[in-house]
């Protein structure tokens, strides 16, 4: 039986409520995205392609962000969730999984740049 504060029930309560903020905007896909990666199942959006589609967006930030904008608040929250989740995988030491989580934060970074920005 394993403990209840155990890295792999931190991990998985971490992703549960990431994925519970995630539906609070419907935003399905990444959702999706964490059920997979709870379930140990491959993720299925290309980060990668979405990071540089918002890189061509944002106006070069050279400062610490303090986000004021509601929506880019928002989006920063779900970041730091993301970095906490990345931080309670890396014990389960699942590169994949932490790879994908590290280009989660920078996509929701850049979002809250974005939305900022407006």
């Amino acid at each position: 039986m394993m403990r209840k504060d155990s890295p792999t029930f931190e991990a998985v309560g971490t992703l549960d409520e990431l994925q519970a903020v995630l539906l609070m905007k419907n935003l399905k896909k990444i959702a999706e995205d964490i059920g997979r990666i709870m379930s140990g199942k491959k993720t299925k959006v290309n980060l990668v392609t979405e990071i540089e589609k918002l890189e061509k967006k944002v106006i070069p930030v050279n400062k610490f962000m303090i986000f004021s904008n509601k929506k880019a608040v928002y989006l920063n929250w779900v970041r730091t969730i993301v970095r906490r989740a990345e931080r309670r995988m890396v014990k389960l030491e699942d590169k994949k999984e932490l790879e994908y989580l590290n280009k989660l934060s920078k996509y929701f970074y850049l979002l809250a740049i974005i939305e900022e920005q407006k």
